[in-house]
């Protein structure tokens, strides 16, 4: 009788959660790309943001075998911006911070297979070590120097803005949001000699104050991690995109590109994931990747 109740309760529970997500976010709409986000591709850490390289290479292989075909950031922003018909079989590859553990872990799968990525650049670290991240036992990760950007340029990459200094836009002074758009899209303009069209948010965190901001700064499309806003509301400067971590296997990236039963389950994870993530900032203490912080570096 004890399991009876514990089963039935269990489903009820279940079931309540799927209509709650079901009534607040639902699916996504079919005639969107979809987007995913890595962070790290690399060995061992501690933390959540990584990838091990041979799993990556397994779930590229995997998503081709099915079916799914990579965009590249141009074809992404028309779509956007209705100048062509887009699919949910159709998924834009993005990758955030820049660490330089891509050169080797990543970008050789990609031309392999030739799918193209944009990564999204933090201008202030260029060739220097992360300093946001809660530092756990084991190494630290520097992000690609100038030099090996302009190489991967070359090579059919583009790039995007993740700011200058990492900092969670909605824990700072409008000012020092404009502050942060502006100079990381001058710079990296200056640097990569062409325009900088896509904003990533820092750990995913925006609001409707920074989103308008960003349109003024005149950037085409931003991208978040999991709004709150449906999932078939499109906001070109607040994207929902779905993140990759250590903890994800083919079958659940295969849940997060698709339209099935799993795929609450699975957006609701990564909801989950990221509002942790703002523990990140809190913890660590923004004074740490402020401009005068960086200049006594």
């Amino acid at each position: 009788m004890i399991i009876l109740v514990v089963s039935v309760s269990c489903i009820a529970a279940l079931l309540a959660l799927y209509l709650f997500w079901r009534i607040r976010f639902g699916y996504p709409l079919a005639s969107n790309p979809r987007v995913l986000v890595y962070h790290k591709i690399t060995r061992f850490e501690f933390g959540g943001t990584w990838v091990p390289p041979s799993r990556f290479v397994s779930q590229l292989d995997a998503l081709l075998k099915e079916g799914f075909r990579f965009v590249d950031e141009e074809t992404f922003l028309q779509t956007l911006e209705g100048m062509r018909k887009g699919s949910d079989r159709e998924v834009l590859l993005t990758f955030d911070d820049g660490y330089r553990e891509l050169l080797d872990a990543a970008v050789p799968a990609l031309e392999e297979r030739g799918i193209p990525a944009l990564i999204f650049l933090v201008s202030s670290f260029v060739g220097r070590e992360n300093v946001w991240e809660l530092f756990w036992p084991g190494r630290r990760f520097k992000h690609m120097s100038w030099d090996e950007i302009l190489d991967l340029q070359g090579r059919g990459f583009t790039f995007g803005s993740h700011t200058c200094t990492h900092r969670d836009l909605t824990r700072i002074p409008l000012d020092a949001v404009r502050d942060e758009l502006i100079r990381s899209k001058g710079e990296l303009e200056e640097r990569l000699g062409s325009h900088v069209r896509c904003l990533s948010y820092p750990f995913g965190r925006t609001d409707t104050r920074i989103t308008r901001e960003v349109a003024r700064t005149g950037y085409r499309a931003a991208f978040s991690m999991y709004p709150l806003l449906s999932n078939s509301t499109i906001d070109p400067f607040n994207l929902r995109r779905e993140g990759v971590y250590v903890i994800d296997t083919i079958a659940t990236l295969r849940n997060k590109l698709g339209s099935g039963i799993f795929f609450w389950i699975e957006d609701l994870k990564g909801r989950t994931i990221n509002r942790v993530a703002v523990l990140t900032p809190i913890l660590k203490g923004d004074h740490r990747t402020n401009p005068q912080f960086l200049a006594r570096k």
